[in-house]
């Protein structure tokens, strides 16, 4: 009997078929770019050190058994290209090759310019058909840099370039003083929705969260991106950008598990994760922790 989460991942080349395959994206120079701490290159490894170390295959929550999950583990890509659209152009190849073959993908990062060519992956695995998405962060990301492919870019890069629907699309988390009025300008245009941490706060992860996976998966697939600094630097302290307000651990759960157990999210990453600056991997186990409860949604909704 499988007790440890570690005892259901296989690498990828044992499982040819799983409910959901793990890639790691050791990444970190978009952050760089953009004036952020480097380091976030080893995040992957370091969530999967937590992941392995404590998690359970019960989850007493939602009383489910998550042993009959079949979880492949397809490595980290390599990232290691001189040029940084060459390393991009691999993350584009093998999140479709990756997506056409498993469910569900789950990304760990490695610094947020990542997700820009993991969801142009996901759009040519589905037919290349626009997608909903949200983005779970302190910061929106979709400043307008032509020829930059930095951590502040990728959401508006995917928005212009009509990958994905600003109407399907949710950004969940904003901090106050974080984001500039052009990024608030620019959202709207796209007829993208807002939830400013406070309103979250205010109300709940839950009820936010519901609609926004309502309208990002609507009309077709979708993903989830969760930037681990959307969480308060005293439960995260390792991440690329802290702040001193944000999610707590049971909002940051709370959402991980209704995008697992959503049927048509198929690309769930945790990104920025920075392990260099964490304080007794207290991030990486609380990313770790974030990943468990997508893969207990994933579970609770194979038997619905």
């Amino acid at each position: 009997m499988a007790d440890f989460l570690r005892e259901l991942i296989r690498p990828a080349a044992e499982l040819l078929v799983a409910d959901v395959c793990l890639v790691g994206l050791p990444l970190d120079f978009g952050t760089v770019l953009e004036g952020g701490r480097g380091g976030a290159a080893h995040g992957p490894n370091a969530i999967r050190a937590e992941l392995r170390r404590y998690h359970k295959t019960y989850n007493l929550e939602h009383n489910t058994d998550l042993r009959r999950l079949r979880i492949a583990d397809a490595g980290n890509l390599p990232l290691r290209a001189a040029r940084h659209a060459d390393n991009h152009e691999t993350i584009a190849t093998e999140l479709a090759r990756l997506l056409v073959q498993y469910p569900r993908v789950v990304v760990l990062g490695g610094s947020h310019d990542g997700s820009y060519s993991s969801v142009r992956g996901l759009h040519a695995a589905t037919g290349s058909q626009p997608l909903g998405g949200i983005n779970l962060d302190a910061h929106a990301d979709v400043k307008d840099r032509p020829g930059l492919l930095s951590s502040g870019t990728p959401f508006g890069k995917l928005l212009r370039e009509g990958l994905v629907v600003g109407a399907r699309f949710t950004e969940i988390g904003l901090h106050s003083n974080l984001n500039t009025q052009a990024d608030s300008s620019f959202l709207r245009q796209q007829q993208a929705h807002v939830v400013p941490l406070a309103l979250l706060q205010a109300e709940g992860m839950p009820a936010h969260m519901g609609r926004a996976l309502a309208r990002a998966t609507a009309a077709g697939p979708a993903f989830v991106s969760f930037d681990i600094d959307c969480c308060a630097q005293a439960y995260a302290p390792g991440v690329s950008a802290p702040s001193a307000d944000g999610l707590t651990p049971r909002q940051a759960t709370e959402a991980a598990w209704l995008a697992g157990s959503t049927a048509g999210v198929r690309l769930f990453e945790v990104m920025e994760l920075n392990p260099l600056f964490d304080r007794d991997q207290q991030t990486a186990r609380l990313a770790a922790t974030v990943v468990a409860a997508y893969l207990t949604g994933v579970a609770a909704a194979l038997v619905r």
